[in-house]
């Protein structure tokens, strides 16, 4: 703690299963693993400033390959202010680097997916009960890449989505969640503009 902020530090981890369950793909299986470290400052007026970096791998099931990894360190800043009794309004900002090795068509890693990330978002959170809460966001990020075949490539991706959480107890919570996002991409040959919505619950 400072005179003028309460630094706090964050770690994290975790690891998933991704399994093909329909038609012959389970030569596609991969296992996912992240981490991540920060320190955020948090001011009196509401501002907030981050440092950290995340750490995420791929590797395959089926050959026993690290596919993709990478290391995203950034730095961020966050405004929370109250809207209404019912209502907060969420600002973040932040931009980062991100190192990648991919395992391409050689089988030697490239790091041709490396970017720098720019990106911006503002949402709400809105508490119409005690245990209802609604969380819609617009989310904006540039991409800018350096290297190889993807040297003047640039991605700019928005993407609105929209999170419904109801807490059945203090420690259980059911979270709806679902996004649409949209990728546009100049600077490349291949056809890596997309349209994509994702719905998930728990």
């Amino acid at each position: 703690e400072t005179d003028s902020s309460v630094i706090t530090p964050y770690v994290g981890g975790s690891w998933t299963i991704n399994d093909y369950i329909k038609g012959d793909l389970s030569t596609f299986n991969y296992n996912s693993s992240g981490a991540y470290a920060l320190l955020m400052a948090q001011y009196g007026n509401g501002w907030s400033t981050r440092a950290g970096v995340s750490y995420a791998s791929d590797r395959s099931t089926e050959y026993d390959t690290e596919d993709y990894k990478e290391f995203f360190p950034s730095i961020g800043v966050m405004k929370a202010y109250s809207l209404s009794d019912a209502t907060l309004g969420i600002f973040d900002a932040s931009v980062g680097k991100h190192i990648t090795d991919s395992l391409g068509l050689g089988s030697n890693p490239t790091s041709v997916l490396d970017n720098w990330e720019m990106s911006a978002s503002y949402g709400l959170r809105w508490r119409p009960s005690e245990r209802l809460s609604f969380g819609p966001q617009y989310r904006l990020s540039y991409k800018i890449y350096e290297d190889g075949d993807n040297e003047d490539r640039d991605d700019l991706t928005n993407m609105v989505s929209l999170r419904i959480a109801y807490e059945l107890a203090s420690s259980v919570t059911i979270d709806l969640s679902t996004a649409y996002t949209k990728r546009s991409t100049s600077g490349t040959k291949l056809p890596l503009d997309f349209e994509n919505i994702d719905t998930g619950g728990g």
